[in-house]
């Protein structure tokens, strides 16, 4: 898991460097007037959470698709994969 630094939105002009190594360690919340303002998060665990979403998302599909009746639940979708390859 990953800790959640805290930093006045300052800190990004004053203290750049430090802000960027506390991203190793995980999202930096940027703080003004001592309220969470924003959030910064490497590249690497953007990455991380686009590919995380967009694989929530086609579950979703998928879902919706099996419930309107244009998917396939995994069973069928087994049974008619093996009965095309004949296994």
């Amino acid at each position: 898991m990953f800790s959640t630094q805290i930093r006045p939105v300052t800190d990004l002009r004053n203290k750049y460097s430090d802000v960027e190594c506390d991203l190793a360690n995980g999202p930096v919340v940027l703080t003004k007037n001592g309220y969470g303002a924003s959030v910064l998060v490497s590249i690497d665990m953007f990455d991380r959470l686009i590919k995380k979403q967009e694989l929530y998302e086609a579950v979703s599909r998928s879902e919706s698709e099996i419930e309107s009746g244009l998917g396939l639940d995994a069973v069928s979708a087994l049974s008619k994969m093996r009965a095309t390859l004949n296994v």
